[in-house]
């Protein structure tokens, strides 16, 4: 199974922390936030891996040496993740994949244990299963509990949780939803989410989802984010120590 890791983007919210470094470079304390996804990758046997690369891309191509290909989007500054996700197309339009943003840390265990669910699922979509709020990506589900939409606005109607961004496409589920990229790309430009096409493809075929329950998560966008990722990545790298 490849991997695809989008790390083109901007990060102003970071304030200075993010204004010349690309925010998947951040130390977490011995790792960057990109090698400790790389890391989970070939733990868990995904590869060969893609890094899409924007924002300080010759930084970030340095810090992926030879455990990633790097692809460049030099078109970051004006479209959002999709444009990554279009640059992967040729090389994974059929292909089974796994997909995440760079900008999150999450602890080891969480990947295997997606990965072996539902294995016959052609897509198979992690939610976490949290309070939401402004910022998350919120799974929204009908009365019927059902999927109703994937999106950063609040609605009203029942939360799932948040999609964390991490995808797994079989073969299959990976040509469908390149083909539902491309149908969004037709209708809406490249502009948007990979909820959106997420959410295009599941008006003709089936999601499953993976409900995440740990909360060994964090998303880094905001200063506070980092030094919660740093915390989690500490007590992570002790626990060991502390338990044998």
């Amino acid at each position: 199974m490849h991997g695809l890791i989008a790390a083109a983007g901007l990060s102003s919210r970071l304030q200075d922390l993010g204004e010349k470094r690309n925010k998947v470079l951040l130390d977490l304390g011995g790792e960057s936030l990109l090698g400790t996804i790389l890391t989970h990758f070939e733990q868990a046997g995904v590869g060969p891996t893609h890094v899409a690369v924007g924002f300080d891309a010759p930084a970030v191509r340095i810090a992926c040496g030879s455990r990633a290909r790097c692809l460049l989007n030099p078109f970051f500054e004006h479209y959002g993740i999709l444009g990554s996700v279009w640059l992967a197309r040729p090389l994974l339009d059929g292909v089974p994949f796994l997909f995440t943003p760079g900008d999150h840390w999450f602890s080891p265990e969480r990947l295997p244990a997606f990965l072996q669910d539902q294995p016959d699922a052609d897509v198979l979509v992690d939610v976490d299963l949290k309070p939401c709020d402004d910022e998350d990506m919120k799974v929204f589900l009908s009365r019927d509990g059902t999927l109703r939409t994937i999106t950063k606005t609040f609605l009203s109607g029942p939360v799932l949780g948040e999609f964390t961004g991490l995808v797994r496409f079989i073969a299959d589920g990976s040509r469908q939803f390149f083909d539902m990229l491309d149908k969004h790309v037709w209708q809406h430009g490249i502009q948007g989410y990979v909820a959106d096409v997420l959410c295009t493809y599941h008006r003709k075929w089936e999601l499953a989802f993976h409900l995440s329950s740990d909360h060994l998560r964090v998303e880094v966008d905001f200063p506070y984010d980092l030094a919660r990722a740093r915390e989690l990545y500490r007590q992570h790298r002790e626990s060991p120590r502390q338990t044998g």
